[in-house]
């Protein structure tokens, strides 16, 4: 029996060897796991951050654009305010301006037609410190020499009158040559132009 003694003696101490590798397998498993989770976390958490600052610098670009689209429109109402296109539309005095343009200028002809005052499209209202933006929409036809007969009239209205002039559209056509014209005039003009002055809410 004593022989076997020592193979028993191996064979226990093989079984606590293989349970203590086990139980460091089961460690270092655990431990890797672990490490995974913890790598899960971090990666994720850093997702979290990046994003909510992606977010924070969207809204501070945001909060700039606003600022500067205010300050624009501020400006844009001091200017008004300045050139005094906050009064009411001054019809006849545009009337007057229209009559002494055409002697100034030697124009050939000048036919228009100014529609009641309106507000401007909804789409296209800027309101701002009490006031609305409101528009005298004007048709205008008249024979021209050149195109800078045309370009002279808008150009002085825009410097003369108490209101922002805007084109919306003009057509320029030649004039059929006759016989025996009785003027000078080879094209003719016909336009609609925008009066737009701000008005103060009631």
């Amino acid at each position: 029996m004593e022989p076997d003694a020592p193979s028993a003696i191996n064979l226990k101490s093989l079984g606590w060897s293989l349970t203590l590798l086990l139980l460091a397998c089961l460690v270092a498993a655990v431990a890797v796991a672990g490490g995974l989770l913890f790598e899960q976390k971090a990666t994720l958490a850093l997702k979290q951050a990046q994003s909510l600052q992606t977010e924070t610098r969207a809204r501070l670009a945001r909060v700039n654009d606003d600022e500067r689209e205010i300050g624009e429109k501020i400006a844009r109402y001091q200017e008004a305010v300045r050139l005094g296109r906050t009064q009411p539309e001054k019809r006849l005095e545009w009337v007057e301006t229209l009559r002494h343009i055409k002697e100034s200028r030697r124009l050939l002809g000048l036919d228009y037609e100014i529609s009641p005052q309106k507000p401007l499209d909804d789409k296209a209202v800027t309101a701002s410190g009490g006031f609305t933006f409101m528009v005298s929409p004007m048709k205008l036809e008249m024979p021209l020499l050149h195109e800078d007969d045309l370009l002279g009239l808008i150009a002085d209205l825009s410097a003369r009158v108490q209101a922002l002039i805007s084109v919306k559209s003009c057509r320029i056509e030649r004039i059929p040559v006759t016989p025996n014209p009785t003027n000078a005039a080879t094209l003719k003009a016909s336009c609609e132009i925008d009066w737009i002055t701000l008005q103060e809410k009631t």
